[in-house]
């Protein structure tokens, strides 16, 4: 009997199995010496286990499956070198030998230990019964084929189709698959978030569908370009939405090869660039509004160097942008001034606008500039303050103005006084010296001297307008303020009621020196207001505590009058004297169009 040359045929020839559990081969029964004279030349891989203990012999194409158990296992019974999977194996093996029918499986798991680790390994198996000339089973019929490392490749590659899945999926950036005609094939939830379409109403369409018309020259030009060369290309291009807008997105386009390395097929990269488009625009704009601007607009670093200068710069200050852009900003700050930008650098620096200011700035040529002043931050891209922008206004004939108004207003003002003295002089020479005559005049001199100091305080600020407080304590300064009580809130009163509040002020402080409160150093005086914003009504009480018992008296005088026709006429308001026994109240309301 020969059976080959191969190392297990040669262990089967000699005399080494006389002492195994199957004895000498001349002796086997015939039904096993037909199956290993079929299994010993045969390339399969094929093992077979006889008898109730399944002992193994197997071929060379078998032999490396069990790695080291090599060559031991051979002639051994099968739970002695397939221990650890003998669990699994043996019902298998049972069932063929006790029902004689035939067991396959594609891909069978088995856990061995064959090369010193545990491991799990794959095999198709086919287990066939091997019978005797009476039909009994002897033996299992094993073909096997070790698919390991094809499940393991199948298996990494199910792994990676579906990381890539998960990746096309979730991508942030749309992307497609498209024929080089322009069909589209596939596409990812992004692609369609941004395009606004779903994705059957994408697959089979073209791509020119959705693209912008005045797109379609340059898309359609890139596209042959990359058909006749290969070459990828980026191109930002504008899609149609379904609902009819426009989004802005950058597409890399590649090509997608063939087996036989023809061009089919593109793939497309499509990232929304929209707010980035926004931000260019908004750029522009904002450029072109820096331009053309009628303020100086220029910005600095952090060390105080002009980084950009317009034109209403250059002819505010006279410089040229390539004289300043680089420079010190300090070049247009004058040399008792210099100490401003620090402390305009250090508000920014901390991340403060300032808001707009009256300053100078020095002109190429040496003078001076009169300037309003606005200084803001500069951020970089990850919010990093980096510089400073400066806005200027040339103010310069609006202070020129102001200059020649403060003139003419102090010419104005002397005038007017010049003419209340003239009228005072008039009045002295006009009624004589008798004691009737120097009373009349002495009251009309103080009621001239209160119209003088209201004008006095108009002249103080624009002429327009002035705070009633100090209305009130100009009425009241010839006497002692410890007599007097004010409480109110700041309001402005148009020029017409200043000279109104400071008569009718006047005519009630004069009245209570003379008969109320202000008669007795004991006696004193309540002045009070409020102001309601909504309705503009001003309500003050005038209220004296202390003096002598108040007699009403038997008809009203000159200055009771005159409280009350200055007030009706000039403010659209009225007033009160009630004669109190305790004390004079005089309220006093009226309507002021100018409040603050």
């Amino acid at each position: 009997m020969r059976w080959g040359t191969d190392e297990i045929s040669r262990r089967m020839q000699s005399g080494e199995w006389d002492a195994s559990l199957l004895g000498q081969p001349l002796r086997w029964p015939d039904c096993l010496r037909k199956v290993v004279d079929l299994m010993l030349p045969s390339r399969a891989q094929i093992v077979l286990f006889w008898g109730p203990d399944f002992i193994a012999l197997y071929n060379e194409a078998y032999a490396p499956t069990i790695g080291l158990r090599h060559p031991k296992a051979l002639g051994r019974p099968a739970r002695e070198n397939w221990s650890e999977l003998w669990d699994d194996l043996e019902p298998l093996l049972r069932r063929v030998l006790e029902t004689g029918e035939t067991v396959a499986a594609k891909d069978r798991p088995f856990y061995i230990e064959r090369h010193g680790h545990p491991e799990t390994v794959f095999f198709d198996i086919s287990y066939s019964p091997i019978r005797d000339d009476d039909g009994q089973v002897r033996g299992v019929f094993c073909i096997v084929s070790e698919t390991t490392d094809r499940v393991h490749f199948e298996q990494a590659l199910r792994e990676s189709e579906e990381r890539l899945r998960s990746f096309v999926s979730q991508s942030a950036a749309g992307i497609g698959q498209g024929s080089i005609e322009g069909e589209i094939l596939h596409v990812n939830n992004r692609f369609c978030e941004i395009v606004g379409y779903d994705e059957h109403e994408l697959v089979g369409a073209n791509i020119m569908k959705i693209t912008y018309p005045e797109d379609l020259a340059e898309q359609s030009r890139l596209y042959n370009q990359l058909a006749e060369t290969g070459k990828s290309f980026d191109i930002e291009k504008r899609y149609v939405r379904k609902d009819g807008s426009l989004v802005w997105v950058n597409n890399t386009v590649s090509p997608l090869r063939d087996g036989t390395g023809n061009i089919r097929q593109v793939a497309v990269i499509a990232v929304d660039i929209s707010e980035r488009k926004k931000g260019q625009e908004a750029e522009r704009q904002l450029a072109s509004i820096i331009a053309s601007s009628n303020d100086a607009i220029l910005g600095i670093d952090l060390a105080m160097t002009i980084t950009s200068w317009n034109a209403s710069a250059e002819a505010l200050y006279g410089y040229k942008a390539d004289e300043v852009v680089g420079k010190s900003v300090l070049i247009l700050v004058p040399e008792d001034r210099l100490d401003e930008e620090p402390a305009l650098l250090a508000r920014v620096r901390a991340g403060l606008r300032v808001e707009p200011y009256e300053t100078m700035r020095r002109h190429k040529k040496g003078h001076l500039v009169d300037v309003l002043l606005s200084v803001s931050p500069i951020f970089d891209s990850a919010g990093q303050i980096i510089g400073a922008s400066k806005i200027a206004h040339d103010i310069s004939a609006k202070k020129e103005a102001e200059r020649l108004q403060s003139v003419l207003i102090s010419e104005l003002h002397h005038r007017v006084k010049n003419v209340f003295a003239t009228v005072i002089a008039i009045a002295r020479q006009t009624f004589g010296k008798d004691s009737g005559d120097r009373d009349a005049v002495s009251a009309f001199e103080a009621r001239l001297s209160a119209m003088a100091h209201a004008h006095d305080l108009l002249a103080q600020g624009d002429w327009q307008r002035a705070e009633l407080t100090a209305v009130v304590e100009q009425a009241i300064s010839p006497y002692s303020s410890e007599s007097f009580e004010i409480t109110g809130v700041p309001v402005f009163l148009p020029q017409r009621a200043v000279a109104s509040f400071s008569l009718a002020l006047h005519e009630l402080s004069t009245n209570a020196a003379k008969y109320g409160a202000l008669s007795v150093p004991s006696g004193t005086v309540s002045i009070s207001w409020t102001y309601n914003d909504e309705t503009a009504a001003l309500s003050l009480r005038w209220q004296e505590r202390g003096g002598p018992p108040v007699v009403p008296p038997a008809r009203k005088g000159f200055g009771s009058r005159l409280i009350e026709r200055l007030l009706a006429a000039e403010m659209n308001g009225h007033s009160t004297i009630i004669y109190n026994p305790e004390g004079v109240i005089c309220e006093i309301e009226a309507h002021i169009t100018h409040p603050v």
